[in-house]
């Protein structure tokens, strides 16, 4: 039997620790410096914003929201007096209009900062949204002075220095994944239900991203595919004992759930952006009844609506595949986070499991066609 493995890497400043697990050849585990520095300044700039006051809920209780971003607090805690920084709000100015899943994509492919420069390798349309006109000379210059300041936010709060002083918690998170680690052939089943397939799965956890935050983001670089899973933590944290911390990602369900989730967006996002217009203006009224509880949840326009939808319907027969409680993911998507078309469009991707549709682009061709008929 061919030997494989899961690698490890902790980023540190600029030193790289590695560790090799037998577990999967494809499935890899980062943290990444960029993505901190972003996390953090999101963090003080806007999540933590009278975290003091606020309350959050919390399977079904209320608890005040600086004990449910417990670490996230101590980061605020530390660095708010830098939520002013000029240098942040050079950043924060250019990228305004910009979410944080395309931040973070962009970042992922630039050097470590405080050396973080554009390059030619960087493919247009990951920076291309600097410029509001897609104009790629502005492009290219905002997204430069996007980085410009970051660099020198980097140096003003010494982050390598919070890295160092943090290291005993990143080494915790890793251990608690490695602990929990879902099964590895979850991956083999994406690949084969979506008859697609990538060089590498990276999960990237993140100490300074809010909790319940993630991202699916897909690199294309040097002809291979690489898919990233950003995500905050997932549970209570405990910080108090150096000898027993607890840092809210040993959960093997909502880790697998998440990567599922998060990776199947690399798979279904590409399709959905290749459907004509026209299937979404004539289904369009679908999205009236869902608006207001979509927008609740982060989605503000019918197309994000309809991958969500597709996204989370996947997740479903992928649990089933897995031997998993499915029913579980049905209550939750279909009822209370009302994701009212995913019964239609599982009848559709059954047939397309079993073999009636040649494609996954036809099967979801052939949905949105059957959609508009509602």
């Amino acid at each position: 039997m061919k030997k494989t493995f899961l690698v490890i890497a902790i980023i540190f400043s600029n030193n790289l620790i590695a560790q090799n697990l037998d577990i999967s050849s494809k499935l890899k585990i980062e943290t990444n410096k960029n993505v901190e520095l972003l996390g953090l300044a999101y963090f003080i700039g806007f999540e933590g914003i009278d975290i003091e006051s606020k309350t959050v809920e919390i399977e079904g209780n209320i608890i005040p929201k600086k004990d449910w971003h417990n670490y996230g607090f101590t980061i605020y805690e530390e660095f708010s007096s830098f939520a002013t920084s000029e240098n942040l709000a050079k950043s924060f100015t250019i990228a305004d209009h910009l979410w944080l899943d395309y931040l973070t994509a962009f970042l992922l492919q630039v050097e470590n900062v405080p050396n973080a420069t554009l390059t030619e390798s960087i493919e247009e349309n990951y920076y291309i949204n600097f410029s509001k006109e897609k104009n790629v000379d502005e492009a290219k210059i905002n997204a430069n002075l996007f980085l410009e300041g970051l660099n020198a936010f980097s140096k003003e709060i010494e982050f390598n220095s919070y890295l160092s002083r943090s290291k005993k918690y990143y080494q915790k998170v890793i251990e608690e994944i490695t602990e929990r680690l879902p099964n590895s052939s979850f991956i083999n089943i994406m690949e084969s239900f979506y008859m697609n397939d990538c060089n590498n799965y990276i999960l990237v956890p993140s100490l300074t991203i809010p909790k319940g935050m993630g991202f699916g983001i897909k690199i294309n670089k040097d002809n291979n595919t690489i898919v990233y899973n950003v995500f905050g933590a997932l549970g209570h944290q405990e910080l108090d004992n150096d000898e027993k911390l607890i840092m809210g990602f040993a959960n093997e369900k909502k880790l697998r759930e998440l990567s599922v989730h998060e990776f199947g967006h690399s798979f279904v996002n590409p399709v959905i952006a290749q459907l004509p217009d026209s299937l979404f203006t004539n289904t369009k009224n679908l999205f009236e009844p869902l608006k207001s509880v979509m927008s609740d949840q982060g989605y503000n326009t019918w197309k994000v609506c309809i991958i969500e939808h597709f996204v989370r319907a996947g997740e479903i027969l992928i649990a089933e595949k897995l031997g998993e409680n499915a029913k579980e993911l049905i209550l939750e998507y279909e009822h209370s986070r009302q994701f009212k078309y995913i019964p239609e469009i599982l009848i559709e991707l059954k047939k397309y499991d079993n073999g009636i549709y040649s494609s996954y682009y036809d099967t979801v061709m052939q949905t949105m066609i059957q959609l508009s008929e509602l």
